[in-house]
């Protein structure tokens, strides 16, 4: 059974378009005309786009009776490869490229070992080239420290020797022998060995040598420049304290008693003078009030010993 063709517009012979071959189409060969040939004007009138008195009416005639651009038919007349021939272009395409692609993963590997063999060869001889030189300035540096022992041992006295000699003498450190002064308080007579301030007998209060008393004396003897002092053998320092706890008078942690002997290396003349009583007649005068007579005296050569060093934990030496 024929089917039925949709109804459509007929074209009119004088307006049926022409089908023109590309010219890289194959079929052009059997073309019977190879050369354009002109047309008249009344070709040309003739092969033109008829009118269409309805516009709308141009998609449709388009899409029924030029549904296929000549250009497409053109490519339709290529002929079709086979199968096979299709495989092995495929095969041979897949080919390339894995040969390319290892032969790209070759080069950057080759690239990749040559850089870090360098790079390597570059660290070690760098490392070679520090090494020598750490061996040259530690033979420098131990050159120098024998040089610097030597010279420190030819040099018996020198300007940072006599400083450091100096501040331990001042700061107590270690023991001196000088001429000075000798000052010894007594408690009186009618007081008891206990060593108390003061003691009640018949309604009077005796007093004793207390730790104001040798303040005194200390302060005077530091003021008249002396350069060492020690009470009963106990030798003062930039941290040593004379005070009270209790009845016993402490020297920085030691406990001293009556009598009490405060020696002081420094100028004689000057150390007598500054404990002496024209010095301090009001001090002396209520001393002997009651019953304590400091005998100041002085002496040729004085013997101090060294005070005990304290532990240094947190002060450093500031450069």
């Amino acid at each position: 059974m024929q089917q039925s063709q949709p109804a459509s517009w007929q074209v009119d012979p004088e307006t049926t378009p022409v089908h023109r071959r590309a010219v890289f189409s194959r079929s052009v060969a059997g073309l019977v005309h190879r050369h354009t040939q002109h047309l008249d004007h009344r070709e040309q009138t003739r092969i033109t786009r008829r009118r269409v008195h309805d516009e709308s009416l141009h998609l449709i005639d388009e899409l029924v009776n030029r549904p296929v651009d000549p250009m497409f038919e053109d490519a339709q007349l290529a002929p079709q490869h086979s199968p096979l021939v299709i495989w092995f272009n495929r095969i041979l395409a897949f080919i390339f490229c894995v040969v390319v692609g290892f032969a790209g993963a070759n080069i950057v590997q080759e690239l990749q070992l040559n850089t870090r063999e360098k790079v390597r060869a570059e660290l070690a001889n760098q490392v070679i080239a520090l090494t020598d030189k750490r061996s040259q300035l530690q033979s420098e540096l131990d050159r120098d420290r024998a040089e610097i022992d030597k010279l420190t041992q030819e040099l018996n006295t020198s300007q940072t020797s006599s400083r450091v000699q100096s501040d331990n003498i001042q700061n107590g450190a270690v023991a001196v022998t000088g001429q000075g002064v000798s000052v010894t308080l007594t408690n009186p007579i009618a007081a008891d060995d206990s060593g108390s301030d003061t003691r009640v007998t018949d309604g009077q209060s005796i007093r004793v040598v207390s730790d104001i008393d040798l303040q005194v004396i200390v302060s005077r003897l530091w003021a008249a420049h002396a350069e060492a002092i020690a009470i009963n053998g106990v030798r003062l320092g930039v941290q040593t304290s004379i005070r009270t706890a209790g009845s016993t008078i402490l020297v920085g942690i030691t406990p001293v008693e009556s009598p009490y002997k405060i020696e002081a290396i420094g100028d004689p003349s000057e150390l007598k003078a500054a404990a002496s009583k024209q010095e301090q007649d009001a001090f002396y005068d209520a001393l002997e009030q009651v019953g304590i007579y400091p005998d100041v005296s002085t002496a040729k050569s004085l013997t101090l010993p060294a005070i005990t060093a304290n532990d240094i934990t947190y002060a450093r030496e500031d450069k």
